[in-house]
């Protein structure tokens, strides 16, 4: 390849490379906190810290000038601000958004949302007591669920030395989950 070539291509890679960008307002470096884990029972107090959490909507409930949103929180790709889908949950918390937000378009949705921690509030889940971490909404994203089918690699690896291999030696497809 010529050099005009790998330069046109180092380019192209490079600006690729910068598509991958959180949303606006919901940049890893603004927050100080990053999980539910990371909060600390002294982080109430003040009502300063600013945290960036993900998660799967459970319900969400229109209030007087404002909405309430219960989250299982799932972790979030530092870079895309995406919650990790594939991952474990690991809690859940609650968040207020300023304004109606029609509560049916928020319900099983994945959201990431960037805020201050407020304060905790006592709730259920089931029937066991649970302390919910509450967040005031400065920004949200609300992602779309997307799936694609797909064969595993050694599927179109087919043609050995006896040739085609037969029917019943192929993999069904498998289904990829995204968020975009």
């Amino acid at each position: 390849m010529n050099k005009k070539a790998i330069l046109v291509l180092t380019a192209l890679s490079t600006t690729l490379v910068g598509c991958v960008n959180a949303p606006k307002g919901l940049e890893k470096e603004q927050f100080t906190l990053k999980s539910l884990s990371s909060i600390l029972q002294s982080d109430y107090s003040c009502q300063c810290k600013s945290i960036r959490l993900g998660g799967k909507v459970l319900t969400a409930q229109a209030l007087p000038n404002k909405t309430k949103i219960e989250v299982l929180s799932y972790p979030v790709y530092s870079t895309s601000a995406k919650p990790m889908i594939d991952e474990q949950p690991n809690g859940r918390f609650i968040t207020y958004l300023d304004g109606f937000v029609e509560p049916e378009s928020l319900k099983d949705q994945f959201i990431t949302i960037g805020g201050t921690l407020l304060k905790t509030e006592q709730g259920k889940v089931d029937q066991a007591s649970y302390t919910y971490p509450v967040i005031k909404t400065n920004h949200y994203r609300v992602w779309k669920l997307s799936q694609s089918y797909y064969y595993p690699d050694d599927m179109w690896d087919n043609w050995g030395f006896w040739g085609r291999r037969p029917y019943y030696w192929y993999g069904e497809p498998e289904i990829r989950y995204y968020l975009y």
